[in-house]
């Protein structure tokens, strides 16, 4: 089970819970962990988009379609739907000849409403840019582009042996994003190591390198993926997924930080997070100053209940 990580405090008397679990590993094990047991399933959510994603390492399409760094690192973010991602998008869609009643998924308005005035578009959905990865990947591999959802379909029988391939682990445990794609249950030791495998063959060498190289078009405005790529100075990997997940890599540790809360709370889990880099002098950052509510951080108390 989760356990509580942070508590705050109004006058103090207890105001709020947040639960969660916390996993740090090197290559070889997990050696420290708070809340669940590391064989605990779960489903990543947009975690797993790098690991979609590298379904293109086992084919020549990044030559063939002369797929830019650019289009490699949006096709694994969940991206805030600003400006800069949709004329991306846009642009690959009419390269490819992609309608937009292709793309299964709901129009949404961006996650960046700065200056927003318009309508909801697909395109500015936080998960399209998978989806047309998926689309090109089924027309490239001449698969029926409109069964790539279909778990059963040959597009995702192939992501779900890519991730048996990373995370050594055959699931059969299948439930769906809320983007509508399949997503096949993992442990949190699982995730952990299919990472690990990514970060260490070389053949996915281009899918880290283009996000590096493109971190805004990785995540966007207000994405806690791409303030911790950019305040590292690239010094450190990260991947939010929906449901409270972030993933850490920190490239001359050889590490991971997992991090999974209960409650889907952006603001409390880059609260939390900071915290934790701070003390692992994987990133120095002070929280309490950093793009959050100044009014609520004087109301509220903030008493972590777990040690690293």
């Amino acid at each position: 089970m989760h356990k509580i990580l942070l508590t705050t405090k109004r006058n103090d008397i207890l105001d709020c819970c947040y639960y969660g679990s916390v996993f740090l590993a090197n290559k070889n094990a997990i050696y420290k962990s708070f809340g669940c047991n590391c064989d605990s399933i779960t489903f990543m959510r947009s975690l797993a988009k790098p690991l979609q994603a590298s379904i293109m390492a086992d084919c020549d399409i990044v030559r063939d379609f002369k797929l830019s760094k650019k289009e490699i690192a949006i096709f694994c973010a969940s991206h805030s739907g600003s400006p800069s991602h949709v004329k991306l998008l846009e642009r690959l869609v009419k390269r490819f000849n992609i309608k937009k009643s292709d793309i299964l998924l709901q129009a949404q308005y961006p996650l960046d409403m700065r200056n927003f005035k318009g309508r909801k578009t697909k395109l500015q959905n936080n998960c399209s840019a998978k989806h047309i990865m998926m689309i090109l990947m089924s027309k490239y591999l001449g698969f029926d582009i409109k069964d790539y959802l279909n778990p059963n379909g040959r597009l995702q029988k192939l992501i779900q042996k890519k991730q048996f391939e990373l995370s050594g682990f055959n699931s059969d445990i299948l439930t769906y994003d809320g983007c509508a794609a399949p997503l096949w249950g993992l442990s949190y030791k699982n995730i952990i190591d299919s990472y690990f495998n990514l970060f260490h063959t070389k053949k996915y060498d281009f899918i880290f390198d283009s996000i590096l190289k493109n971190p805004y078009l990785f995540g966007g405005f207000d994405r806690l993926d791409t303030e911790i790529i950019t305040l590292s100075n690239k010094k450190l990997f990260s991947k939010v997924g929906a449901g409270g997940f972030v993933i850490v890599y920190n490239f001359e540790k050889d590490e991971i930080l997992l991090l999974k809360l209960a409650q889907n709370n952006n603001d409390i889990r880059k609260y939390i997070l900071f915290d934790i880099l701070n003390k692992l002098s994987w990133l120095k950052v002070d929280a309490k100053k950093y793009d959050f509510n100044q009014h609520n951080q004087k109301v509220a108390k903030y008493c972590y209940e777990f040690n690293l």
